[in-house]
């Protein structure tokens, strides 16, 4: 698989299905990356992913052959005093699709997204997730603060990395 093999396109809610088994299977095998639980979002039927496809937030979605290998979401800021703030969330590539650009892609896709709206993309990657922070250090992301004991798992405290790139002048 190369990066010219992978499409990139926002999801729909007729994708619900296929972005709830690779939401779920984020939050399984990356519970320390995800503000949200495994626990909480299993429990919910595919008409509550396709709502949420069909909300606020863009979704976009990483394909090779038909298959999701890869999923983004850039959420815009509400209100007049924030609105020119966007936030990427909800980042995972699936194992079989890291180290071949997948990542890259969906970040720059959603760049490119949030150039039309905004001028500051954040973001939050947990502290240890150094290919994560190698990537968005690579698309021009700077690191602004650290929130310990961001999230506490099974007795286990994670820290927050707190990354900004400035779209302001970009080509």
């Amino acid at each position: 698989m190369t990066a010219s093999s992978i499409e990139i396109r926002r999801l729909t809610a007729a994708d619900a299905a296929v972005y709830r088994d690779i939401r779920l299977e984020a939050l399984r095998l990356s519970p320390e990356a995800f503000g949200s639980a495994f626990e909480t979002e299993s429990v919910q039927p595919v008409g509550w992913f396709a709502q949420r496809l069909d909300g606020g937030a863009a979704i976009l979605g990483a394909f090779r052959g038909g298959e999701l290998v890869g999923i983004v979401g850039l959420m815009v800021a509400d209100g007049p005093k924030r609105q020119h703030k966007g936030t990427l969330v909800g980042m995972y590539v699936r194992q079989a699709a890291r180290r071949v650009g997948a990542g890259r892609r969906l970040v720059d896709a959603a760049l490119d997204l949030a150039a039309q709206s905004v001028e500051l993309v954040q973001l939050i990657v947990v502290d240890g997730n150094d290919p994560a922070l190698r990537l968005y250090q690579s698309a021009g992301f700077v690191e602004y603060g650290l929130e310990r004991h961001a999230l506490k798992i099974d007795g286990r405290y994670y820290d927050d990395i707190l990354m900004a790139k400035d779209l302001v002048g970009r080509a």
